[in-house]
C-alpha cells in the first residue's frame, strides 16, 4: 500500500514543469538507466528547454523577493500551499516579486510574447531550490542525534497528510544520508550531463529511502529536483529546531 503512495506522490509532487504557451511534448522517453531500482527517465527535448526556462524564472522571482518566496515556503508543504496563511493573496505575491517581468528576461529572444500559468504548488519547490542554493555554499552538516526525519516541517491544515507526509519523508531521507551529494546535485543546471551524473550518484541512496524492495519506481529528473530541493531547503530551515528539540529530550532523558 506503501508502495503504490509513494509511486502517486512521485506523480503528482509539483515542480515539474510550469504550464507556458508554447508547444512542447511532456512526454518521457522510454530510456532508463540500469543497475538500480531508481530509474531516471529521459525527458523530451522541448521538455528540458521549458525546465532551464522555469529554474530562470524561479531564480530571478525568489530572489526579487526573498522574504515572500520565503512565506511561501514555510506555508505550504510537499504538495499543497496554505493560501489562507500567506499575508498576501498569491497573484499580488507574484506582482511583488515581478513576475512578468522575470518570464520576459526568461523567454527565447524568437518569442514575441509568452504567457505562462503557474500555481502555488509548482513554485513551492521551484523557490525551494533557489532559496536553498541562494543561502547555501556548503551542504548541511548532519550532526549526531539529528533525526532522519523532520518531523517539525509545517503541513498545510496544520497536521501531517499521507499524501504530502510520503515525498517529505522521501525527501529527508535522501538529505540525511547523502547531503553532500544531494547538494552537488542540487547546484548542476538542469538537462546538463552533471545533473544526469549527480542524480545516478544518488541512485543507490534513493533506492535505500524507498519503501518496500522489489518494485522500481521512475522518476524524472524534475521530479527528483523537487524532492531534493525541498528536503535540502527544510533540512536547513527546520533542521536546527529538530536537532534542538532531540537535543533537550535526550538531556532530559538522561538526566531521569
Amino acid at each position: 500500500m506503501m508502495r503504490l503512495t509513494l509511486v502517486i506522490a512521485a506523480l503528482a509532487l509539483p515542480a515539474t514543469s510550469l504550464s507556458a504557451q508554447r508547444t512542447f511534448d511532456p512526454e518521457r522517453l522510454d530510456r532508463t538507466e540500469t543497475g538500480t531500482r531508481f530509474k531516471i527517465a529521459e525527458e523530451a527535448v522541448d521538455s528540458g528547454k521549458m525546465r532551464v526556462m522555469q529554474k530562470r524564472i524561479a531564480r530571478c522571482a525568489a530572489l526579487n523577493d526573498r522574504e515572500l518566496a520565503q512565506e511561501l515556503l514555510e506555508k505550504s508543504d510537499p504538495v499543497t500551499v496554505d493560501y489562507g496563511e500567506l499575508s498576501v493573496e498569491y497573484g499580488e505575491m507574484l506582482d511583488e516579486m515581478s513576475f512578468s517581468r522575470c518570464i520576459g528576461r526568461a523567454m527565447p529572444r524568437s518569442a514575441r510574447m509568452m504567457r505562462v500559468r503557474s500555481d502555488g504548488a509548482t513554485m513551492r519547490n521551484l523557490f525551494a531550490e533557489e532559496i536553498y542554493l541562494h543561502e547555501n555554499d556548503e551542504p548541511p552538516v548532519i550532526g549526531e542525534g539529528d533525526p532522519e526525519l523532520l518531523d517539525n516541517r509545517y503541513y498545510a491544515g496544520g497536521r501531517s497528510y499521507m499524501m504530502a507526509q510520503v515525498p517529505a519523508q522521501l525527501a529527508d531521507c535522501i538529505v540525511y544520508r547523502a547531503p553532500a551529494e544531494a547538494h552537488e546535485f542540487l547546484e548542476t543546471n538542469p538537462t546538463t550531463s552533471d545533473e544526469r551524473e549527480a542524480a545516478e550518484a544518488l541512485g543507490s541512496v534513493v533506492d535505500e529511502c524507498l519503501p518496500g524492495e522489489d518494485s522500481e519506481v521512475s522518476f524524472s529528473l524534475a521530479q527528483l529536483r523537487g524532492y531534493v530541493a525541498d528536503g535540502l531547503w527544510s533540512r536547513s530551515h527546520y533542521g536546527p529546531m529538530a536537532s534542538s528539540a532531540a537535543k533537550v529530550d535526550s538531556e532530559g532523558e538522561s538526566e531521569e
